[in-house]
């Protein structure tokens, strides 16, 4: 009886300090992956930091040693010259048409919305796309509504899309355009934004990779950085440089 008791005691303890012991190799490898991610973000606010004017398609710095996370961090930068992003409804995304080095493109294709069930109670969304010329100090601006679904609204129903998007939109360029901003109406939707030739940089996609010098954790961070644009509400706005007549 005693050998047994003392048996069923040893696996116990046995039991209990391999338990422990693979807790703390745990809490360890999760202290070490937060510092790698930790890592991973510095360095993305540091290609953030950057200035992304850079000559070429792809900026890749040599990588670098964050301080106290005992990880080596090596981030790129990639210049897209097409727009792909997501618009919440009312929110709206800038896309510049014409810069020093690039011409301006004859014609702007948007495609837009992955749903395309316009019998659905939240049917797909709607765009407005505003046109801006700036020509010695004076803004003119062009605006063009194009509908995913019959809403009853007078805005035309715009073509098929491709590359598994529901709608095209294609805006005809006038020589004085300079950017366009699209805003998304009744609904959220993703948007892919490019032309007929090549357009100026729309965005920058940053990816960040970090890696443990003490053990083999790895984490790999990517965000896109779009162009600068003034909030949806300046949509709504009636300001003058000078006197506002009546």
């Amino acid at each position: 009886m005693i050998i047994l008791i003392m048996m069923v005691l040893l696996t116990f303890g046995i039991s209990l300090a391999s338990r422990s012991t693979d807790e703390v190799a745990l809490s360890q490898q999760e202290e070490e992956s937060n510092r790698v991610f930790n890592a991973a973000e510095a360095g993305i606010e540091k290609a953030l930091s950057t200035d992304l004017s850079f000559v070429g398609n792809e900026l890749r710095p040599t990588p670098t040693l964050i301080p106290n996370t005992n990880a080596v961090v090596d981030y790129a930068i990639t210049k897209n010259q097409r727009l792909q992003t997501r618009l919440l409804e009312g929110t709206t995304a800038m896309v510049k048409l014409k810069d020093a080095t690039t011409a301006l493109p004859a014609t702007v294709n948007i495609d837009w919305s992955r749903d395309s069930d316009c019998s659905a109670a939240t049917k797909p969304a709607s765009l407005i796309v505003s046109v801006y010329s700036i020509s010695g100090g004076i803004t003119a601006v062009r605006h063009l509504p194009f509908g995913a679904c019959n809403r009853n609204d007078d805005i035309a129903i715009a073509g098929n899309g491709s590359s598994g998007y529901f709608r095209r939109a294609v805006v005809s360029t006038q020589a004085s355009d300079d950017y366009m901003r699209i805003k998304a109406v009744y609904n959220d939707t993703d948007v892919l934004v490019a032309a007929s030739s090549n357009l100026p940089v729309q965005a920058y996609q940053i990816r960040s990779e970090a890696k443990s010098q003490a053990g083999n954790e790895t984490r790999t961070i990517q965000v896109v950085r779009t162009l600068p644009v003034s909030p949806s509400i300046f949509d709504y706005v009636v300001y003058s440089g000078t006197t506002l007549t009546k």
